[in-house]
């Protein structure tokens, strides 16, 4: 199994709100819950991560706002405006068994169900009706592939492949014939 990421985005900051210096953060999680007062996070800071605390937690009108401990001012909440919010991997946890998280994904080879290489996975795409896996073949061409289990067999994280039925002509070039 590949190296986990040290660090995982699990919110973006959004612009201060008020005069004691919180601000609205947009979790970017799975897990919301995640996100609360007693929770270790940090932030990258010219190529380092730094780590920060809340003071505070609130639900404003369906979004979240934080206060960040040392803040104080709506200049200082500022200050962290469009900068992602991190957790240290190891506070994810294993997934079920079945389940994935979406990087471990990135880099896995990709075969139909007769072993023929379709390529490696590039990125992983979120939609509200359905994720697509961005598959590169190797003459650099991506091509999208829905993650449905109608076309998504099986994930081996332990050999990094993925098994899949695609539907008809999906991976067929536009330039060729």
């Amino acid at each position: 199994m590949k190296k986990r990421p040290d660090y995982i985005v699990v919110g973006r900051f959004g612009r201060p709100r008020g005069v004691s210096g919180e601000i609205f953060l947009q979790p970017l999680t799975d897990n919301p819950d995640r996100l609360v007062v007693s929770g270790q996070f940090w932030i990258e800071t010219e190529g380092h991560y730094d780590e920060i605390r809340f003071s505070a937690v609130n639900d404003i009108a369906g979004k979240t706002a934080v206060r960040i401990k040392g803040v104080n001012s709506p200049e200082e909440a500022g200050t962290y405006t469009n900068r992602y919010l991190y957790i240290h991997s190891e506070e994810l946890g294993i997934p079920e068994d079945g389940s994935y998280f979406y990087f471990d994904l990135i880099d896995c080879r990709v075969v139909d169900q007769s072993g023929t290489d379709i390529g490696i996975v590039a990125d992983v795409e979120e939609f509200p009706a359905n994720d697509l896996l961005v598959i590169k073949d190797d003459r650099g061409n991506l091509f999208r592939l829905p993650m449905v289990t109608a076309f998504i067999m099986k994930v081996d994280l332990e050999k990094n492949e993925i098994t899949i039925n695609p539907p008809e002509g999906i991976f067929d070039s536009p330039d060729e014939n």
